[in-house]
């Protein structure tokens, strides 16, 4: 199998798993919203919030940079997952501890506190999963880390069901978040274990070079913190534990949105940065280009679509409480489609080693977004930190693409994006004329409607279909 189709049928199995997940991840939701309700929904959020903000600090960047460290010509493997997961465990177990310490010096309720403590261990595992998942990634091996994910999820949304249908309390469904992601690690490790003979390393050479690649996504990563997870903390410390919910419930949509552009690019990444270190351009900014296309072709129909039946979605997802919440999606969905296009740009910056100078740039959205969120956020509540959210999206999205234009002269065509914006107009009319219609029937009339036009105008190409057919 060529390298393009490897790449290709990696991302289809790998997607396919993250389109399950997300159906799952969507159940959950609906189950606990309607479970919850606005303010109980709110005390899930806002923990999750707290601990994904010591999550992605711990993270350090260590997910792009083991990529890169195993793509390397001639490196030991298993020496090197070795050392890196050590250093990962170590600084994982420092990080979260944190968490439920600091979480008492906050003015939350007892249901968030002790929220934090039954969630954390959950939030470990994440951290290493994602270690792991560049194995699996370097060696174009995505199935069995995708079953995993599935199962842990299935795991947590049985358990979810379950604490309801008993008529538990909310800590019940804290911890199946945990048991769910115990459940996804082991998994994981068990298959990887296959590739790597695991075992305690301490190579601090291999520790000293991960540091140095790893600081400046370090830091850019603790700037991101700021735009991406401070607009919910600041919104429950302003604003009541109900509208944290509505807020919290809207942002889980886009999550779930854009963990497709961070697979997509995941799977993309090892090659692009062989590509660099061959200092073949050519095939890099082609590969580049093929993946800018495939992004906005789904990204275009998302946005649109989204601002037709938003309202819709988040009542079927959330229940009719959360009707507010669809109003908020109009806005947040712009934000998501600024994350598709930045994702390549990021990815892609790692590739050809520029963490350092994107670091400056994250720093500075940092810096001006926190001021917007305490700015707007105790006076507008949930639009404060909407907008503040797209204005932010937007700036690391033209900081990213100016940054990797200067690297390698790459800036993508957008021949692509004009034929995919009519086709996605076009499904916008007809789902405006048919909006009464059930939501999921609507779903089906938009990929039809678009995918359709779509093809017509030359968006996807014949050659390209006949290749995904052929793909086995």
């Amino acid at each position: 199998m060529s390298l393009n189709k490897k790449i290709a049928h990696n991302t289809v199995i790998h997607l396919a798993g993250k389109l399950i997940s997300l159906v799952l991840g969507l159940v959950a939701v609906a189950v606990m919203a309607r479970y919850l309700g606005k303010e109980g929904f709110g005390y899930y959020i806002t923990v999750t919030a707290f601990l994904q903000f010591f999550g992605i600090m711990v993270d350090f960047g260590l997910t792009l940079t083991t990529v890169q460290m195993i793509s390397k010509p001639g490196v030991n493997i298993s020496r090197t997952m070795n050392s890196i997961i050590s250093f990962r465990v170590i600084t994982a177990f420092c990080f979260l501890l944190i968490a439920p310490i600091i979480i008492w010096f906050f003015p939350y309720n007892i249901f968030i506190k002790l929220g934090v403590i039954l969630t954390v261990s959950s939030f470990f595992c994440i951290t290493i999963i994602q270690t792991l998942t560049g194995i699996f990634q370097q060696r174009l091996k995505m199935f069995k880390l995708t079953l995993a994910e599935v199962i842990g999820r299935v795991v947590f949304v049985a358990l979810v069901v379950l604490a309801v249908l008993l008529g538990k309390n909310i800590y019940w469904i804290f911890g199946a978040m945990s048991v769910g992601s115990i459940v996804n690690l082991v998994i994981v490790f068990l298959y990887s274990k296959k590739y790597i003979k695991w075992r305690l390393e301490f190579d601090f050479a291999i520790w000293k070079e991960l540091i140095s690649k790893t600081w400046p996504i370090a830091l850019s990563i603790s700037f991101n913190l700021i735009y991406l997870k401070m607009d919910t903390i600041i919104l429950s410390l302003f604003r009541t534990q109900g509208e944290v919910g509505l807020y919290g419930a809207t942002y889980r949509v886009v999550d779930i949105l854009t963990m497709l552009p961070a697979v997509f690019m995941g799977i993309v990444l090892p090659v692009a940065t062989k590509y660099y270190l061959e200092k073949n351009k050519t095939e890099l900014r082609a590969i580049l280009q093929k993946s800018f296309d495939v992004l906005m072709i789904f990204a275009i129909p998302i946005v649109i679509g989204t601002y037709i039946i938003a309202g819709k979605i988040m009542t079927f997802i959330a229940g009719q409480d959360f009707l507010p919440s669809g109003e908020i999606l109009k806005v947040l969905i712009l934000a998501s489609g600024a994350i598709f296009a930045t994702s390549l740009f990021a990815y892609a910056v790692v590739a050809v080693n520029r963490q350092k100078t994107m670091m400056w740039g994250y720093l500075t959205v940092a810096v001006i977004t926190l001021v917007g969120y305490f700015v707007f956020i105790p006076k507008y509540g949930y639009w404060g930190a909407a907008w503040m959210t797209v204005f932010s999206e937007a700036l690391i999205m033209i900081w990213t693409a100016i940054l990797l234009y200067r690297a390698i002269k790459f800036f993508p065509s957008l021949k692509t994006f004009f034929k995919a914006i009519p086709a996605a107009l076009i499904m916008a009319g007809v789902l405006y004329y048919v909006r009464s219609w059930h939501v999921l029937i609507l779903l089906m009339i938009a990929g039809v409607v678009y995918f359709g036009f779509l093809y017509l105008f030359g968006g996807i190409r014949k050659e390209t279909v006949r290749e995904l057919i052929r793909l086995k």
